[in-house]
């Protein structure tokens, strides 16, 4: 009977529970929202998959001479991205509260759909639960398709999605730029996300389009921490969630277990959904005593551009996106180290 009300307190007493206790609390603490939908961009109208095309155009101008001399060649890059669908199929059966404290909620005069222990659970619970379960899957979801059943294999989370475009094979995938940096301390952590942010492309720092560096909640805790060993109360040091150089804002993602540093566009970090950006019940049956709730939607994360994800590397000296043909193409840059 997992998917339905499991009632501990089978005695009912005299004076029932709800007398004195007009209103149930909910001993879980979920989420309102999802935290990675205040940092994205939406695209909508997706089910499963979307293409998405980007163009470069290489150097154009040259010193003049009377004759045509042709400069400059327009490239096409494309890119899939997904959402995954995604159910909600619970069940309610109003009539096992009787016979224990919560009995007065049954209401023989209504439906089973709108009794108000039905609309209690709905309300107070299973929205607010989908939300917090779709929180823990933006960021930490490993999409199975095998095991689609089991909680935590509906989809890919950006731990997920980081991973896999930073382990993408040069000149083959379409990778994310990487900033070599030393494996994270207590101590160190302020020192690493400035040499993140030095390293940045300098088109871009020029640009001004990158506004916010990511990260584990767990590491801006650590961030705040050293940089008060650090600066202590030094008035020139005084936002201690803007990077020291670029005043670009410092994000911590709830629930993300990994060390991965990650900046991009304003415009390229997206959502993808199909009609509803919060889930919604889609329908209710009822069969026999049993109240149905159905809900489905799609949802997913991605990036437009893999390329134009700058993400920290632990591992080597690797800078850029694998090769000097990849970094002059993105960025007109040399090399594949700093």
């Amino acid at each position: 009977m997992a998917d339905t009300i499991v009632i501990d307190d089978v005695v009912k007493e005299v004076n029932t529970y709800l007398k004195h206790n007009p209103e149930l609390i909910s001993a879980t603490v979920n989420r309102t929202e999802v935290f990675l939908d205040k940092h994205t961009k939406p695209i909508t109208k997706v089910k499963g998959r979307y293409p998405q095309a980007h163009t470069l155009l290489s150097n154009v101008v040259q010193g003049f001479a009377p004759e045509w001399n042709e400069l400059g060649a327009l490239q096409i890059e494309h890119k899939i991205l997904k959402d995954y669908h995604q159910k909600v199929n619970f069940a309610i059966v109003p009539a096992e509260i009787l016979g224990s404290y919560f009995a007065e909620l049954y209401a023989e005069d209504k439906s089973p759909e709108d009794m108000p222990i039905s609309k209690y659970i709905i309300e107070n619970e299973l929205l607010p639960k989908v939300i917090d379960n779709l929180d823990y899957l933006s960021v930490n979801g490993d999409y199975d398709a095998a095991n689609l059943d089991v909680f935590g294999n509906s989809m890919d989370g950006i731990d997920n999605i980081l991973t896999d475009i930073k382990a993408g094979t040069p000149g083959t995938d379409h990778t994310a730029f990487h900033i070599p940096l030393s494996a994270l301390t207590d101590s160190n952590i302020v020192e690493q996300v400035t040499s993140f942010e030095r390293q940045l492309p300098s088109k871009f720092k020029k640009m001004g389009v990158i506004k916010k560096v990511f990260m584990s909640e767990n590491n801006v805790e650590r961030y705040i921490l050293d940089y008060e060993d650090t600066f202590g109360q030094n008035k020139f040091q005084d936002n201690q969630l803007k990077t020291r150089l670029g005043k670009r804002e410092i994000v911590g993602i709830p629930g993300m277990d990994s060390d991965h540093i990650f900046a991009t566009t304003e415009n390229n970090f997206r959502r993808l959904i199909d009609v509803f950006d919060k889930p919604q019940i889609t329908d209710v049956q009822k069969q026999d005593y049993k109240v149905k709730i159905f809900m489905e939607f799609w949802k997913g994360y991605d990036f437009l551009i893999n390329e134009m994800v700058f993400i920290s590397n632990y591992a080597d000296a690797r800078y850029g996106l694998g090769s000097t043909a990849l970094n002059q193409k993105y960025f007109g840059i040399d090399g594949v180290t700093p």
